[in-house]
């Protein structure tokens, strides 16, 4: 089963401290630092971890640290193959301090170059794919990716029947709401949290809110909640499956690995209830060290915690 995910591809810089906030003329020192991919690259190494063909399209630059990105997605068997390297440009760095009690700020380096288009046709691309995802920070005009070749693949997708996914995310509020409005219409699945989805419906009903996304055109909202699960609604039905009871270090890449790992369940066919308990379980992990990229879930830490809670799924 093959997974393409959209642009979204940027490093991330993570730096565990004491504590936050920062304080002026209060110095603190790290002994760790990591370089990591991170964006998409964490829902990308999650869906292949649990056995999906993974493929991402999108763009670097051809920096150190898009080398580092590409290197660490092939390392997982994800497939680079349309992703361009744009010379004299520098990829997109999220340096992420994190301190002692899981909390969390992000500082952000926007990737620099020209921004280039879709070098293959979308065919070609989305030959034999089963499942889409996208981002709002594949949206987003500053990235390296046209954001326009984006949303056409989301929208192409959605035309040939292939089940599209869109993760709302913060970006969606800094950018042309049409935009954002355009993917969520072309989506199978929206993926949001409470505080994005209050935020961006305006209302504090969450019935009303998720109304308001099936509208535009979504068929299901899959509310991430943090340690307390996930709250996932359709036509059909609404379902609240509580979380796993972890001890949090990291909360960076918790929804990103949550994703990789519904999408999963989705083209396994499993019911939304497994689909939803399964990325709980993938964003559970994921938070019980620090670190994106090669430090989310394995395959092997997500069953054996599901089996842990005494989990099956039916065949």
């Amino acid at each position: 089963m093959k997974l393409l995910t959209i642009s979204d591809l940027c490093a991330d810089l993570v730096v565990p401290i004491d504590e936050l906030p920062l304080r002026p003329g209060k110095h603190q020192l790290s002994n760790q630092r990591l370089f990591v991919a991170g964006g998409t690259s964490n829902t990308l190494i999650v869906a292949a971890r649990l056995g999906l063909d993974t493929h991402a399209v999108g763009a670097v630059g051809d920096d150190w640290l898009g080398k580092m990105v590409l290197q660490q997605l092939r390392d997982e068997n994800v497939s680079t193959n349309h992703v361009q390297v744009v010379p004299d440009a520098t990829t997109t760095l999220s340096v992420e301090l994190v301190d002692n009690r899981a909390r969390h700020v992000f500082v952000g380096a926007l990737g620099e170059g020209t921004t280039v288009e879709l070098s293959t046709d979308i065919d070609t691309i989305l030959s034999d794919i089963e499942a889409v995802f996208c981002t709002s920070y594949a949206l987003a005009s500053h990235s390296l990716f046209s954001c326009l070749d984006s949303l056409d693949i989301l929208k192409y997708a959605h035309r040939c029947a292939v089940p599209t996914f869109f993760d709302l995310g913060p970006a969606a509020f800094s950018m042309d709401r049409e935009i954002v409005e355009q993917a969520i219409n072309v989506s199978t699945v929206v993926f949001t949290t409470m505080e994005e989805l209050i935020g961006w419906t305006g209302s504090s009903d969450k019935i009303q809110a998720t109304n308001e996304i099936f509208g535009v055109g979504a068929e299901i909202v899959v509310i991430k909640c943090g340690k307390e699960g996930c709250l996932i609604m359709s036509s059909d039905e609404d379902i609240m499956l509580d979380g796993f009871e972890v001890t949090v270090c990291d909360t960076a890449g918790a929804g990103d690995a949550f994703a990789g790992a519904f999408i999963f369940g989705y083209l396994n066919k499993y019911s939304l209830t497994e689909s939803g308990t399964i990325a709980n379980a993938a964003g559970a992990i994921t938070v019980t060290r620090v670190g994106t990229g090669p430090y989310v879930a394995q395959c092997v830490e997500i069953f054996d915690m599901l089996e842990s809670y005494g989990v099956t799924f039916s065949e």
